[in-house]
């Protein structure tokens, strides 16, 4: 069992190690898929837990001898967003579960941002607030610009709230995917809206404010973000149906 905590949180260092066998029992659960993500109260903190679905072979391989577990690159992405003033909520700690050398399961500890809430119902349509979706673009360019390539920028990974005097405020999570770089390309930033949303209404609003944040061409701009959003939902689509 490999467990590295945050020194910052040391204190929470005797519950981390219990989590690999209170998991399934306790805990509350706020999502279940592939992964889980469950909440905890421990030592005056509140703390999300996300275990990984169990890896097949293959990746069971790769991950316990190659490449860095979903876990361990969550933990290790999130002070690098945060001295890229990217806000993520805060890292507490990772686990490895290995077994004869292949990773098991691996969980990702993380303050809880209770507060906040993602941005789903907006990208849907759902919910609408053009000031929302502004100060959407504006975050969005400005994590680009500072150099972070966020491959999972989806509804689901970009939480919300707005502060008493009326700002707006974001938070990246699921941070397990991403690259640092020097410099994005316009194309990699176009792709990066991908995952955003498949309603036109939505995509021309933030694909225009975009344009406006970057001094962009907003024509050429809103065509390209409704292009690869377009071809990223199609294949989506013909995927289930296959």
């Amino acid at each position: 069992m490999i467990q590295t905590i945050n020194p910052k949180y040391e204190r929470l260092t005797n519950f981390i190690k219990t989590i690999p066998d209170i998991f399934e029992t306790q805990g509350t659960s706020i999502y279940k898929a592939r992964n889980e993500l469950k909440t905890y109260n421990v030592g005056g903190y509140n703390i999300v837990v996300k275990s990984f679905q169990k890896p097949h072979f293959i990746n069971r391989i790769a991950y316990g001898f190659f490449r860095s577990s979903k876990a361990k690159r969550s933990y290790e992405y999130a002070p690098e967003l945060l001295k890229r003033n990217v806000p993520t909520p805060e890292p507490i700690a990772f686990i490895e579960d290995k077994k004869n050398g292949l990773l098991n399961r691996s969980f990702y500890i993380c303050l809880f941002e209770k507060e906040y809430e993602h941005i789903r119902q907006y990208m849907n349509g759902e919910k609408k607030d053009d000031a929302l979706l502004k100060n959407l673009a504006a975050f969005i360019a400005d994590v680009h610009n500072k150099g972070v390539d966020f491959w999972d920028m989806s509804p689901g990974n970009i939480l919300w709230k707005k502060t008493e005097t009326g700002d707006f405020l974001f938070s990246l999570v699921d941070i397990n995917r991403m690259n640092f770089k020097p410099h994005l390309s316009e194309k990699e930033r176009i792709k990066r809206f991908e995952r955003l949303s498949y309603k036109n209404d939505v995509i021309d609003a933030l694909a225009s404010h975009y344009a406006n944040v970057r001094n962009l061409d907003k024509e050429k701009t809103v065509a390209d973000i409704k292009n690869t959003c377009a071809r990223f939902f199609m294949k989506k689509y013909n995927r289930k149906l296959h």
